[in-house]
Order: C-alpha cells, then structure tokens, then sequence
C-alpha cells in the first residue's frame, strides 16, 4: 500500500504532462510564415490587374498628391510589386526585363518626390502602365493538360 501512494504523485504529474503535449491542431502548418504574411487588400491578382489599379490610384491622386495620401502609398506598392507579379507569370525574360526597368526607375522618382506626383513620375506612371499592359498580352496560356481523357 505504501508503493501505490509514493507513485501517486509522479504517475498524475505523467498523465498532466502526456495529456498536456498532444497537438492543438488538426492539421499540421505547411509553411512556418503561414501566420506571418498579410497579403495587402491592394495586393493584384494578376499582371493586367497591376496596371487597373495603378490606374485607379492615379486618378485618385490626381485630386490629391499629399504624403500623407492612402493613394500614393498604395502607388508605391504597386510600383514596388510589378515585377514581382510579372516575375510568377509564364513570361519570357526579354519581356519582363523592361518591367523590372521601368519599376525602378519610378521607384527611386517616387521615393525622391516625397509623396508628390510631379509631371515626369506621371509620365512614368502611364509609362509603366502601358507597359503593364504589352507584357500581359504577351503572358503565354497556361500548358495543357498532359493527361489523357480516357472517355
């Protein structure tokens, strides 16, 4: 009798600590980033999309070129993004390299104008734009599928 009470304590601090160090979730994590990366509402869906929401940005900072504007930061983002977005597509390099180019270039003229848009980054917006949408048209089809159709 004396055994089972000196373990007692032992077996029940066992027990806590196995029940303790189950899993929490049903399904594993996939990426150990999962829960760190915030996918921006201004965030493109594709290639072309960059180009519309530049242009939405732009017009709504015509009326307004403060620093302080919501539109000129989400320019600045999209800018920053484009050859990202270019880069996960299906084009061929010789296309997206002026891409990339462009998107410097108005980088570095964004960052000097201090949130105003001067006559010559929105010529380089409308340049960028349009060479959004040359690239987007040439974004080759996605492969076919390989399989064969056993009907």
């Amino acid at each position: 009798m004396m055994r089972i009470s000196v373990y007692w304590p032992f077996f029940l601090l066992f027990l806590i600590v196995l029940v303790g160090c189950g899993g929490q979730d049903s399904a594993p994590k996939t990426s150990l980033y999962e829960d760190d990366h915030a996918v921006a509402e201004h965030w493109p869906s594709d290639l072309a999309d960059v180009a519309v929401k530049l242009r939405e940005r732009f017009s709504d900072s015509d009326a307004n070129t403060d620093a302080s504007s919501d539109s000129f930061a989400e320019i600045e983002d999209l800018v920053s993004w484009t050859a990202e977005v270019a880069a996960d597509t299906n084009l061929a390099e010789s296309d997206w390299l002026p891409l990339y180019q462009a998107s410097e270039s108005l980088m570095a003229n964004l960052r000097s104008a201090k949130g105003v848009l001067t006559p010559a980054t929105k010529t380089q917006l409308e340049s960028l734009c349009s060479l959004v949408d040359e690239a987007a048209s040439k974004v080759p089809e996605q492969l076919p599928n390989l399989v064969k159709d056993e009907s």
